[in-house]
């Protein structure tokens, strides 16, 4: 292998970062491509979205619950012209029955979300019992797992099991308390969008974002 070579994937390495490490900071540089005022105006708009959420948890829990709906909505449409669109012979009816679940779906939320207070407040609890319910099916799938890794020796079994154990715990405190564990996601968010804006806007002025196009 000639020197040349060596340099050029030495390089691909530091230029392409991990594809199992993204993280809002990464999408965000590749949203910018590296220019330095785009990434600084993401960084700002972060950090005041963090800001936000700390100072109208309220409205923005509310904000962030139409956002997810209407979210639900675009996804189970996409689904449905996505069976449509393709040809008879290859069509899968999970993906036409889960477009048609994911739009009713959002649209009873949002629907009932519109109609009175108590029905935002459903809409909070029930993407909370989404939310925890993943959570509680990950620590399961976590914990399971760990027999497994430590039976074939591998690395960070340990880790791996306490992250089950997190995750199983939040899952049912989140189930128990849907709206108090709403609210807690959402800070929990905040206070990672502001470090990460902070983080990002400084990684801007000092030039490294620009280094990277």
């Amino acid at each position: 292998m000639s020197d040349e070579t060596f340099n050029d994937n030495g390089q691909n390495s530091n230029e392409e970062p991990p594809k199992s490490r993204m993280s809002l900071n990464n999408i965000a540089r590749q949203a910018t491509g590296g220019n330095k005022t785009a990434g600084a105006v993401i960084a700002i708009c972060m950090v005041v979205i963090g800001i936000l959420i700390f100072a109208a948890p309220y409205a923005m829990g509310i904000g962030i619950g139409y956002f997810v709906t209407a979210g639900f909505i675009v996804y189970g449409i996409f689904e449905i012209i996505a069976y449509v669109r393709t040809p008879a012979d290859y069509r899968n009816g999970w993906t036409l029955a889960n477009g048609i679940i994911f739009t009713l779906i959002g649209v009873l939320i949002l629907v009932e979300a519109l109609g009175s207070p108590i029905g935002k407040l459903n809409m909070l609890s029930t993407f909370s019992f989404i939310i925890g319910f993943f959570a509680l099916f990950g620590g399961i799938t976590q914990v399971s797992s760990y027999g497994a890794f430590k039976s074939a020796g591998e690395p960070g079994a340990g880790w791996v099991l306490a992250s089950g154990i997190i995750n199983l715990i939040l899952g049912i405190l989140i189930i128990c308390a849907p709206i108090t564990g709403w609210f807690t996601i959402q800070w929990i968010f905040a206070i990672y969008l502001i470090i990460g804006g902070v983080a990002l806007f400084a990684e801007a002025l000092s030039g490294k974002l620009a280094c990277r196009k």
